[in-house]
């Protein structure tokens, strides 16, 4: 496969970057391959203009600058002697100064990109100040030098010298104020992507803890409903209620082991096939219809008859199918109705779970798919909220290549909508 020219700059000025690069040293890589990038084609172009103009000691110079910039390449790539990159922008400016003065050639006029890169390459302050008076030296000395000193009063130049230093001064003292500003916002940044870390692994352990601590109960549970199927003696609806039992216990179960793995927006743990929308959710929602009864809440199915196909992860989607259910009977008042919907509209299936209950507020409208979310409320009975539900929806949601919204009013309810690609 062919690489597009901006991808090859891209990973030229990438060099020495990967994942782990934390960010003060990712963009002294990035400025450092940046002023390598500009710098080193125009310094081989020149080259080759004086070999061609006969001018073979400027042209010495240009290969001197050449092979400083290859070292600096050398230093991107394998991130040995980083420590020497200062050295090589000092070493740069020292060469562009004595051909500047000596030959005219103009090179004074690169001092001013050598001093932006030196904003973040020189971590140190004395090593920044140290080469910005040298460049502001040089660069006044080698324009007064064009200048007829011998007929101007003392005067004049000191006025011309001004005229130089003044701005070249006034740029190096903001790139200075702007350097203390960057590494300080630097050090923060990375402070704070380390807090992000740590919080994430502290996040990570809990939930393993909790996860692993709950399977031990809920593994009894599936298994002493298991044994008691296997009872020949029992009835219909003792069966039917032990089945259920062993059904909730197994989802539950499944739920703890995507906890333990912390995947479940990984689409590599996704098992997908042609899944019967309709029946999926006539299983989802028998379970429910008890947890429903206990508020007085009559849960209201309407399926159309034709079947809709789609490629789905059965036990992930069936989540989806509980969570939003689940949420619509903890936020509605005793008494109400949850209505389940699902129809095709074009080659997508809607599928929607209204409630009557007690809706969302405004201030807490953009944080409810956010994992942990501060939005969590309690149940209109008082039941517990962990704020991991709807997140937990979206994500699945996401990788069957659907999208979930919801439209709400305060004190009317709640409408989840979720639309996916149909099979054809």
């Amino acid at each position: 496969m062919r690489t597009s020219p901006s991808n090859i700059f891209y990973r030229i000025l990438s060099l020495g970057n990967n994942e782990s690069t934390p960010f003060r040293e990712a963009y002294k890589n990035y400025m450092f391959n940046l002023f390598l990038m500009m710098a080193a084609p125009f310094a081989l172009l020149v080259m080759i203009i004086n070999l061609y103009l006969g001018e073979y000691v400027l042209a010495s110079f240009n290969i001197l600058h050449l092979f400083i910039f290859i070292f600096g390449f050398y230093i991107s790539y394998s991130q040995r002697f980083v420590n020497l990159r200062p050295l090589l922008l000092f070493l740069g400016a020292a060469i562009a100064a004595y051909t500047a003065y000596f030959f005219k050639n103009g090179n004074e006029y690169r001092f001013l990109i050598m001093i932006v890169a030196a904003v973040v390459l020189c971590e140190k302050n004395w090593q920044y100040i140290s080469f910005v008076v040298f460049v502001s030296t040089t660069f006044v000395v080698i324009r007064l030098d064009e200048l007829p000193i011998r007929t101007m009063h003392g005067l004049q130049i000191v006025e011309k010298t001004v005229k130089l230093i003044f701005p070249l001064g006034f740029f190096s003292i903001c790139l200075y104020y702007f350097k203390s500003i960057y590494f300080q916002n630097q050090y923060r940044l990375e402070k704070a992507y380390a807090d992000l870390n740590e919080n994430k692994a502290e996040k990570e352990r809990i939930l393993n803890a909790v996860a692993h601590d709950l399977r031990s109960p809920l593994s009894g549970i599936s298994g002493i409903s298991k044994m008691m199927l296997m009872d020949e003696n029992l009835d219909d609806n003792s069966k039917e209620m032990f089945q259920l039992i062993d059904q909730s216990a197994s989802s539950s179960l499944r739920l703890i082991g995507d906890l333990m793995q912390t995947n479940i927006s990984v689409e590599e743990h996704y098992q997908f096939k042609p899944i019967e929308f309709n029946k999926l959710i006539r299983q989802s929602l028998q379970i429910l219809y008890f947890t429903a009864n206990e508020k007085d809440i009559e849960i209201n199915m309407q399926l159309p008859d034709e079947k809709l196909i789609f490629n789905a992860d059965q036990d992930k989607f069936e989540r989806v199918i509980t969570n939003l259910v689940t949420n619509a009977i903890k936020f509605s008042r005793q008494g109400t109705a949850v209505n389940v919907s699902l129809e095709k509209k074009n080659l997508m299936a809607v599928f929607s779970v209204q409630d009557h209950g007690i809706g969302i507020p405004q201030k807490m409208q953009d944080k409810v798919f956010d994992l942990f979310t501060v939005a969590k409320r309690k149940g209109t009975n008082g039941e517990k909220s962990f704020g991991i539900g709807l997140a937990i929806t979206k994500k699945i949601v996401e990788l069957h290549n659907g999208q979930i919204y919801f439209e709400t009013k305060e004190s009317k309810g709640t409408r989840f909508i979720v639309e996916l690609p149909l099979l054809a």
